[in-house]
Parts: structure tokens; sequence; C-alpha cells
């Protein structure tokens, strides 16, 4: 009797324990999204490969640094998507509505990428840090035709998160992005492929 009692105790207690709630993550597209842009004959086009992103970042969990020399990997803050393929895609969706003279499109077995211009952005940092501030850092890289890199930009952007939580983390990252992405198509648009 003892046993059946102590069985019901520790089924019950096992129920009412509240687990911890999982939120997942998306990295929100700018307001021109609603704008249809559409390929042009006279556009050149460019492969963007998929974005990579150091060890670190490439996990399920949002990055945050939480002192000069330590990283956390949040377990129960999440990003709905591969963080690489939502880069990927928002970084070539931003090319095609900031500039006309090319028209990005995401490497896929459909398209030849032999004698076809490419992008490739690598991320070191793609991150909140404890200074209140939204970091990212890497490079990007265009390569022409004939495979040789014509061009290699570093780049290093801080946002300021507009309150605390993953959420203004999220927002303030895409906005980097948003940066980012402005700041190659003025380059780009200037570029001979």
């Amino acid at each position: 009797m003892y046993r059946v009692i102590l069985l019901a105790l520790l089924a019950l207690t096992g129920c009412s324990a509240s687990e911890p709630v999982v939120k997942t993550y998306l990295l929100p597209t700018n307001d021109n999204d609603q704008l249809v842009t559409y390929a042009n004959k006279s556009q050149p086009l460019v492969i963007v490969r998929p974005v990579e992103v150091s060890a670190h970042l490439g996990g399920t969990g949002l990055v945050y640094q939480v002192s000069e020399t330590e990283v956390v990997q949040a377990q129960q803050n999440l990003w709905a998507e591969n963080l690489s393929m939502q880069l990927t895609r928002l970084i070539t969706t931003d090319l095609r509505q900031k500039q006309s003279r090319y028209w990005f499109d995401e490497l896929t077995p459909a398209i030849s990428s032999v004698d076809t211009p490419k992008l490739q952005v690598r991320f070191t940092e793609f991150n909140g840090h404890y200074t209140g501030l939204a970091k990212l850092k890497g490079q990007w890289l265009v390569i022409n035709k004939s495979g040789d890199v014509v061009s290699r930009q570093p780049f290093f952007i801080q946002v300021p998160l507009v309150e605390s939580g993953y959420d203004a983390q999220v927002r303030a990252l895409s906005e980097g992005v948003d940066r980012l992405t402005g700041q190659m198509s003025q380059y780009l648009g200037q570029l001979t492929l």
C-alpha cells in the first residue's frame, strides 16, 4: 500500500512540474519584402553561396557573449531554421531589392555555377553582447567567372539592443544584416564582374 501511495505521489509531482518553455526565432525580413523583384535579361547572375558561420554559431541556440571570454548558446531560445539558410535567403533577397545591376540567386542544384560569379559571406560573430549590442563580424568575397577572388571585404557592425531579451537580439541582428547588405549593394553596384 505504501508503495502505491509513493508511486502516485511521484506521478503527480512529475505532472505538476513545469517544463521550460522553448521559443523559436526567425530573422525578420525587411519591410520591402512585399515588393516582388523580377530578373531581367540584362542583369548578370551572381550565385550567393551558402553563408558560412563559425562553429560556435552553427548550433540551434541563439548565441550571447556574457563576458570578454565566455559565450553561451541558449537552450530554450532556438533558431526555428538553420541560421546559415536564413542568412543566405535574407542576403539574397536584400541584394535583389537594394541594387539592380546584378541578379542574385541562391546556389541550388538547378542552377549551374560553372562560369558564374559568386558571392561568399562568412560570419565569425553573429550574437548578442554583454555591452547591450548585437555584433556582426566577418567578411564577404566576390569570386569572378574564372574562380578568382576579385574583392574581399571585412565587416564589423554593431547594433544597440533596444531592450533586453532574445526577441530584441534577433531584431538587432536582422537590422545588422540590413546594414550589411546596404554596404554590399553600394559596393557591388560599382563592380564589374
